[in-house]
């Protein structure tokens, strides 16, 4: 990559800030100094989440009931209290207000030993602090901050993130709650909100609302940030959702009629309501991804001890092979989302500015193999795993949500496609205005530069120079082939702005496969990072590091796989075939055939 001033994406800048890994990719680079050395807990970090993580375990395994949470549907109020207690509910507030100041890879990791024992717990762990009062501690003043998050630091209080309606989900800006300004300064707001964490136990409400601006002579409409407490008049509350999983989450739907909300409780600045609803989502779905590292480690080591200990034709079924592949399956992807958590995590630590598109990777993938992960358990427990006196049902209830909350993977997957694309599309706009002959003759002096600054880089990206230098020797060929990969995806990024333009924006088959790559590219590139790491320690046994190097393996390959299936079907696919067959589907109302018409 160039050190060059115009350079995209740079480490070591005079702030110490950079900019995003996962965004580099899509120019085709990266820089090895935001990658290696892999971000590895340091000694003070590592002896505090041993201390935090042996006393969140010791609590779980006196208080959390997760069958007994699930069948009643509720956490019990000294549960919270003692979680409270432990100061998990203020992670990552400040000391001197109450919390435990924790950094991004320590409340992860911290977070995931909650999520290891049960869903519904971490569940409103995380609706209370990684989304509900994420935005005042991440735009609110000083006296904000000092007039609630004590409380809510100590558990005395719980908080809720209140964004969701009837008719917006993924498309939050179409909310329709108001707030109108009164004479006295005030605000009224008055609508409601769909599906909301906490919504009955929470006293503190992260609310966005529709607030009236004026902008060029003209009204109109934005999104702000309010933060409303459950005892002013006219907040109420709907019936406790009956759930298929979480269940002793509580999740309602909350209303606000008239209610009066003074000046000083907007958060951060008025109209500026949906970038702070999109920062906290972006670093939520952090946790959400280290949360189901928690599940994949419980789910795994419930599998492992079945398959030992289970004999069929005079063997523990854990000597089949079917049964290997199933475990080395569970245990890579793990390994995996692990690595890329923590990888983003020790980045943000360090400064890198924008993170969305690492956390969202963490939310997707993390999410999808802890789903895959459970049922892979669940298979291997086969008719035990079928019982709800067993556990394994449970969690795979539990687990589902995890595509859905905090962004669903499929908006998630639009997101990532079209926010990597937009730098990338900035370096071609001079060549869209003579990618065509007739232009290009208008103006040829012109067009011969553009084109021939186009062509040099183009080729730079298909000689795919070696990218990755200090990759551990054993990883040498994985490195090379990420440099191939790497390259082969700027290169389709470019040809999809070409082919499509701005009609890219509508296109979800080319978005879904260029995020696919996206993620895949991520993956590999951390696990060679960590992996790296771990073959570079003296102090890590041998076969430990032979199981990672295996684990590594295996990872790749499959990311590979999914890489290079992605990659041919950006020019070889049945787009046009599945519109009309899913149009057809539409038209019948579902399926449309009996066998006994046709």
């Amino acid at each position: 990559m160039s050190d060059s001033d115009d350079s995209k994406y740079n480490v070591g800048k005079d702030s110490g800030a950079f900019d995003s890994v996962v965004g580099s990719l899509f120019f085709g680079e990266i820089n090895e100094d935001a990658i290696f050395p892999f971000p590895h807990f340091s000694d003070e970090q590592v002896e505090m989440a041993k201390e935090m993580c042996s006393a969140v375990s010791k609590y779980g395994e006196d208080a959390i009931d997760g069958e007994k949470f699930d069948e009643e549907a509720q956490i019990p109020p000294e549960v919270i209290k003692g979680l409270g207690e432990l100061g998990l509910c203020g992670l990552a507030v400040p000391e001197e207000l109450g919390g435990m100041e924790l950094d991004y890879s320590l409340y992860s990791r911290v977070f995931a030993e909650v999520a290891s024992m049960d869903g519904s717990t971490a569940t409103m762990l995380g609706a209370h602090q990684s989304i509900g009062y994420r935005a005042l501690l991440n735009e609110g003043t000083e006296e904000q901050k000092a007039k609630w998050l004590p409380a809510l630091a100590s558990g005395e209080s719980l908080a809720s993130f209140c964004l969701t309606e009837p008719g917006s989900g993924s498309d939050a800006y179409s909310i329709k709650t108001k707030a109108t300004l009164n004479d006295d300064g005030s605000y009224t707001v008055t609508g409601q909100k769909l599906w909301i964490t906490n919504a009955g136990t929470a006293d503190f409400y992260t609310v966005f609302c529709k607030t009236d601006h004026e902008k060029d002579g003209k009204q109109v409409e934005k999104i702000s940030c309010f933060a409303i407490e459950k005892s002013m008049e006219g907040v109420s509350f709907g019936e406790k959702e009956n759930k298929m999983g979480i269940r002793a989450s509580e999740t309602r739907a909350v209303y606000f009629d008239k209610v009066k909300v003074p000046a000083e409780n907007i958060l951060g600045e008025l109209g500026k309501g949906f970038k702070i609803a999109m920062n906290v989502l972006n670093s939520g779905r952090l946790s959400l991804g280290a949360g189901c590292v928690g599940g994949m480690k419980t789910i795994l080591g419930m599998a492992t001890e079945h398959a030992k200990g289970r004999k069929q034709f005079g063997a523990p079924i854990a000597d089949f092979g079917l049964i290997q592949e199933k475990l080395a399956f569970m245990a890579s992807r793990c390994y995996a989302t692990e690595s890329i958590v923590y990888m983003t995590t020790g980045n943000m630590i360090k400064g890198m500015d924008d993170y969305y598109l690492e956390t969202a990777i963490c939310k997707i993938y993390g999410s999808e193999s802890l789903w895959s992960v459970v049922d892979t358990g669940l298979q291997i427990a086969a008719g035990n795993g079928y019982m709800r006196e067993y556990p394994y049902e449970r969690i795979m209830r539990d687990s589902r949500i995890n595509l859905i909350f905090e962004g669903t993977n499929e908006i998630l997957r639009c997101f990532l496609a079209l926010s990597g694309i937009k730098g990338p599309s900035e370096g071609l706009k001079d060549l869209g205005k003579v990618s065509d002959v007739s232009s290009a003759l208008k103006d040829p002096i012109k067009s011969l530069g553009v084109l021939s600054d186009f062509a040099k880089n183009r080729i730079s990206k298909m000689i795919a120079s070696k990218a990755l230098t200090k990759a551990h020797p054993e990883l040498e060929e994985a490195a090379n082939n990420f440099s191939s990969l790497m390259a082969s995806f700027a290169i389709q990024v470019e040809n999809t702005l070409i082919k499509h333009g701005k009609k890219i924006i509508g296109n979800e088959y080319p978005q879904g496969r260029l995020s696919n790559m996206a993620v895949e590219l991520y993956v590999i590139l951390c696990v060679i990072s960590r992996t790296t790491a771990i073959l570079e320690k003296e102090d890590v046994p041998q076969d430990k590091k032979d199981y990672v190097l295996g684990l590594t393996h295996l990872v790749i390959k499959e990311s590979r796989q999914s890489f290079v299936s992605n990659l041919k079907a950006m020019t070889n696919n049945y787009d046009k075939l599945t519109k009309k067959v899913s149009d057809a589907v539409c038209q019948y109302d579902g399926y449309g055939l009996d066998i006994i018409d046709y």
